[in-house]
């Protein structure tokens, strides 16, 4: 099939369904029938030889071809749109789009939910979505459009050219414990910080990073109490001696809503760079674009007010 063939609205029509996963809803989207909804996927399905959906319930769940198809759709979605309206700046009060961020429970407190506040009177259109994601997981949901944003905690490389990144602010690793701890009021010897109980949140690489720094300067911490959730931790080390390693944005927030008090560790403080990353497809998306802006803008009313 040559490309004079394909009519523009079958992209439109693919974009909604991707977005909204139900032909109800992305003919609501579109002002259109259920039924040209239904017969445009018929026409798609026919052009790109693939089934793009199958039904799950009440949900139409992407086949692997069409989370193929989803970044190039956007982006030719979003040149035409450009196209067609040159002269007109992009308007976030008129933007009506759904965005997900791949992030830590962390991740989610430190600038997810800020963002949310934003949009609210900013783009009141314009919605954030959090999902469970770090390391490998979280590019995988970028390039197959599951996830527009990843918040990255880990100093490590950037795995693909096609991932592009965005430095927010340094961050650095604390150690908080109840008041009255044993090791409050004093600096620890690394023996007496090993020898206590430490609690490590699974999606959250704070105790692995400082373990691997204490390695590096031979002295061994011990395997943690690994739990599921940051709110797990937190009641483990107010009703314990457990000690809870977070990133200093996250303990700034503990330490406000609850009695924690911060440990001295024997050594300096891992340093923790933290990014925003997302794929190389959003580059020119002007609503993208507008929102990764607006995060850094947060981020240094946030450092201005630390």
């Amino acid at each position: 099939m040559h490309l004079r063939e394909v009519d523009a609205n079958l992209l439109v029509i693919l974009d909604a369904l991707l977005t909204d996963a139900s032909v109800t809803r992305a003919a609501e989207r579109l002002g259109r029938s259920a039924s040209a909804v239904s017969h445009a996927l018929a026409k798609l399905r026919e052009i790109f030889s693939d089934e793009l959906f199958v039904r799950a319930g009440q949900r139409l769940v992407p086949t692997a071809k069409a989370q193929e198809l989803a970044p190039t759709v956007h982006v030719i979605l979003a040149g035409m749109e450009s196209l067609l309206r040159p002269d007109k700046p992009f308007d976030p009060t008129l933007a009506d789009r759904d965005f997900f961020v791949a992030a830590s429970e962390a991740g989610e407190l430190i600038m997810i939910q800020p963002l949310r506040n934003h949009l609210s009177e900013a783009a009141p259109n314009v919605r954030v979505g959090w999902m469970a994601g770090s390391g490998e997981d979280s590019i995988e949901a970028l390039r197959n459009s599951r996830c527009h944003f990843a918040v990255d905690l880990e100093s490590t490389a950037i795995p693909a050219p096609d991932i592009r990144s965005s430095k927010l602010f340094d961050d650095h690793l604390v150690v908080l414990g109840r008041p009255g701890h044993p090791l409050a009021n004093k600096r620890p010897r690394p023996e007496d910080f090993a020898a206590a109980t430490h609690v490590a949140v699974n999606a959250l690489p704070a105790y692995d990073l400082m373990a691997r720094k204490f390695a590096e300067s031979g002295h061994l911490l011990p395997p943690p109490e690994k739990v599921s959730s940051v709110l797990v931790g937190l009641l483990l080390a107010l009703n314990s001696d457990a000690l809870l390693t977070v990133p200093t944005s996250l303990a700034q927030i503990l330490e406000k809503q609850f009695s924690l008090i911060r440990i001295a560790q024997p050594l300096e403080p891992v340093g923790l760079p933290v990014r925003l990353l997302w794929h190389s497809s959003y580059d020119r998306d002007e609503c993208h674009q507008w929102i990764r802006g607006e995060i850094a803008k947060l981020v240094g009313d946030r450092d201005g007010n630390a």
